[in-house]
């Protein structure tokens, strides 16, 4: 092959600061414009894919996880209820107007009932209960309604509050489903003495629990820092947890800030630990200044580039992908080694140009090989891979033009031109490459398929997030002690659409109507089962605690779209010719029937109307408030609400089963979606897993290309069974070790791909050189030295307690080891 041409070291110097100059510029202009806010992502649930598809969708459903991922609970708790309010009242003093906050509520508004009630009273004749209205319809109905309303007053002596105007008791009944709904549909408390509380007996002590409510703002919500909000709730109720006081937090941001914590406390420590090795081999190996000041610096300047790329790209850049940046500095000092190990060894060479072109096609099929491996994840549909791909890339192209552009202006020793411990590379006399090499490499697929074949029961491809996050001490006491208390518990939710509000509501109330009849199907399943169980003896593993029906969170509740409402209208409109029966009962004078219907006729056609009176609506703005996590309101084209169950109920013992009893519901109706967060986000991790595998076989195939280009078929062959020895190994330890090979664990092994190529390749370059002499073993020094630097970056990570880190780090890990042992055996030249 012709030798290479390469431009002068003015060219190559220009190349490196348009490079370097252009991101910085973009960077700074980017900084300024975002009011010098860089925004560093730490959400446990953002580093995972959306379930949804369609902006729309997506938005709604971004809506709802920021309003529910927002929401602390802080439960103050102690046996004597006035000591418990006393404490929230205390924490509520000095979380009240903080900027962490959006807001934070401890005390109910009493007056604003007094709006709800006159609100019950004006509108009561269109919120008649459905079942109710389909009773009223009924041949006969409507006197059967009126005589039962007419017995119950009969027999309990109950004096109708507004005889006048509300004889059928239709507003009590109104008031009575709400409140039955309230309690039924969300955290399970009452107001008493002006707060929220409920008194529960929790590790053998009863104790009066008191609610306090918080919606973390911005700067509260940001993760890992100590203008986190949690950080403040800490600081204030530690003071307060004395005298038989005790404070239990609840919520997402809670174990978000705990998980976000602790891997910024790992980021430290790994990349000063990995730092901190690489360090010590260069002072051991080179005992100069200059590869570890610039091989430090190139670290430094690769990782700024790379953030600064990410951040320009995404406007946002998750922790998780800065985790991973650590294996940069193994990745990025592979190339400075090789730099240098010729720098310091090379007696052939004596000016950094020689250095370069003797190191220029090497580096280049590296970097060729590593970056058709990222760029191909810059094609999934998940942003995390897309951030770890831009973030590499950019850092690696970084580092390579440092190499081939700054590196050759170093001067190049004229004396003392060895490496002490090049010795530990010589092959014995005796040893046979050839034969050896085809032994050991014919033994390492024999040994990888035999453990597949073994382990195959324990080799699967399966996401489960309850292993990403484990909460333990504290947090975990607390989740537990917060489930028993507020007994709310919403693992997904129903978001319903419509091209206006009143089609969103009727579709709302469909959905609401199916639920009402799964719960009810669930506890007559449930009944028919225990008594056969009873019967029979035979117990029934499936049957638990008899289900309940659970109720839900929902708009049409409160507000019912205006079909309904007309048709409880029309309801009580049949009603009003036997109104006298209940005067009569009480000895009223029956002429109050015209009244009556008169009072009818004048609000029979005034209908409820969502929102505000400054939303143009007539609902109350404590039921407004009360509804922000269901009313999503207009977003583009259509309107969204939400139906979002307490829990998921169902006979059944397998929670995905009952999952898949409200997918069903949902499928039914294109109008209508649910999102189950964990169940959804492993399925489309699952999906998302193959969809790597399937991308790793097109950088197979790609790279296969691009070194037929360079290589002979028998080397080009050579070069591809590396990651294809990677993938068999790190598939049959997993298997092994009994662990599911997922998603960050196959993110791992199409990465380490691009990294082991780049052992084979620099051999094999080598090898085609025929070199035996001292200079001959210097290209298999750094690449041992390589391996070793980046085992240490990447071995590092698989130490993290952080899950994904940990299976990412060992994955690679497993990698690079099976690429560095395969390509000492692969070569044919003795050293």
């Amino acid at each position: 092959m012709k030798k290479l041409t390469l431009p002068r070291n003015k060219t190559f110097l220009k190349i490196w600061g348009l490079y370097h100059g252009l991101i910085v510029a973009a960077f700074a202009v980017f900084f300024v414009l975002n009011g010098g806010y860089i925004n560093i992502d730490a959400d446990l649930f953002n580093m995972l894919p959306k379930p949804l598809a369609g902006e729309a969708l997506e938005a709604a459903d971004a809506k709802m996880t920021e309003i529910t991922g927002q929401n602390v609970y802080i439960l103050v708790s102690n046996p004597d209820f006035a000591k418990a309010k006393e404490a929230a009242d205390q924490v509520y003093s000095q979380l009240n107007g903080s900027s962490k906050f959006k807001s934070v509520t401890l005390y109910q508004n009493t007056a604003a009932y007094s709006d709800i009630a006159d609100f019950l009273v004006h509108y009561r004749d269109t919120l008649l209960d459905k079942a109710d209205v389909d009773a009223i319809n009924e041949e006969g109905g409507a006197e059967a309604f009126a005589d039962a309303v007419a017995y119950n007053m009969y027999t309990s002596y109950t004096t109708p509050s507004n005889l006048d105007t509300d004889p059928f008791m239709i507003m009590e009944k109104d008031y009575a489903k709400l409140l039955n709904f309230l309690s039924k549909s969300g955290i399970q408390m009452q107001v008493k003495d002006d707060v929220m509380a409920a008194e529960h007996e929790f590790d053998g002590e009863k104790r009066w629990y008191v609610m306090i409510r918080g919606a973390l703002s911005k700067e509260g919500a940001a993760l890992a820092s100590s203008s986190n909000a949690v950080v403040l709730i800490h600081n204030v109720c530690s003071q307060l947890e004395k005298d038989g006081t005790r404070f239990t937090f609840s919520g997402t941001p809670f174990h978000s800030y705990k998980s976000s914590t602790n891997a910024s406390r790992e980021i430290a420590i790994i990349s000063s630990v990995s730092m901190a090795v690489v360090l010590i081999i260069l002072l051991l190996i080179f005992k100069r200044p200059h590869p570890i000041v610039f091989s430090i610096g190139s670290i430094l300047v690769s990782s700024a580039i790379a953030i600064c790329t990410t951040l320009l790209v995404f406007r946002k850049m998750h922790i998780l992908t800065l985790v991973f940046g650590t294996s940069l500095i193994g990745s990025c000092i592979d190339y400075s080694l090789h730099y240098f190990i010729n720098w310091k060894g090379n007696t052939d060479y004596h000016t950094g140009d020689e250095i370069r072109e003797h190191l220029f096609k090497g580096l280049a099929l590296s970097l060729i090989s590593t970056c058709l491996c990222y760029f191909v994840l810059v094609f999934a549909p998940f942003n995390l891979l897309r951030q770890m791909a831009v973030f590499s890339m950019s850092g690696i192209i970084s580092t390579f033009l440092s190499v081939i552009c700054v590196y050759p202006y170093i001067s190049v020793p004229k004396t003392d031109k060895q490496i002490v411990l090049m010795h530990l590379m010589k092959t014995p006399s005796w040893y046979n490459k050839k034969k050896v090499g085809r032994t050991v490499i014919s033994a390492m697929f024999g040994i990888a398929f035999v453990l597949l074949f073994v382990f195959r029961g324990n080799l699967s491809i399966k996401n489960d997030l309850k292993n990403l996050y484990k909460a333990e001490g504290r947090e975990l006491h607390d989740q537990i002690e917060a489930a028993k208390v507020l007994q709310y518990s919403p693992s997904g939710w129903f978001i319903v659409s419509g091209s206006t509000p009143e089609e969103t509501l009727v579709n709302e109330e469909s959905v609401v109507e199916k639920l009402i009849k799964l719960e009810t199907d669930y506890i007559e399943e449930w009944n028919v089962a225990k008594a056969e169980q009873d019967a029979t003896g035979v117990i029934n593993p499936i049957i638990g605690d008899k289900p309940k029906n659970t109720g839900f969170m929902c708009t049409s509740a409160f507000i019912p779209s205006q079909k309904r409402q007309k048709e409880s209208l029309a309801a009580v409109e049949k009603l009003l010719p036997y109104a006298d029966r209940i005067y009569d009962l009480w000895g009223e004078d029956a002429s109050k029937v015209k009244a009556l219907k008169a009072d009818f006729e004048k609000r029979k056609n005034d209908l409820i109307l969502i929102g505000t009176e400054e939303e143009g609506g007539n609902v109350p703005s404590m039921i407004m408030d009360t509804l922000s996590a269901a009313w999503l309101g207009k977003i583009g084209d259509k309107y969204y609400s939400v139906v979002l169950p307490a829990t998921i109920v169902g006979m059944d013992s397998d929670p995905v089963v009952n999952v898949e009893k409200y997918r069903e519901i949902a499928d039914s109706d294109e109008n209508v979606f649910f999102v189950s967060k964990v169940n959804d986000m492993n399925a489309d991790l699952d999906e998302l897993s193959w969809m790597v595998v399937k991308l790793f076989i097109i950088v197979y195939v790609l790279i296969f290309i691009v070194l037929k280009k360079f290589y002979t078929l028998k080397q080009t062959l050579k070069v591809i069974s590396v990651p294809l020895l990677i993938v068999l190994y790190i598939a049959a330890i997993f298997a092994m070790a009994k662990i599911n090979l997922e998603f960050f664990s196959i993110t791992g092994m199409i990465l380490v791909f691009g990294l082991g190529l780049d052992y084979v390749i620099y051999m094999i370059e080598n090898e085609r050189r025929k070199d035996i002499s001292e200079n001959g073993r210097l290209e298999p020094f750094a690449i041992m030295l390589s391996f070793i630097t980046t085992a240490v970056s990447f071995g590092s990570l698989a130490l993290s307690a952080f899950a994904p880190v940990h299976l990412m780090g060992l994955s690679i890990f497993i990698g690079l080891t099976t690429a560095f042992v395969s390509t000492f055996f692969y070569t044919r030249t003795k050293f």
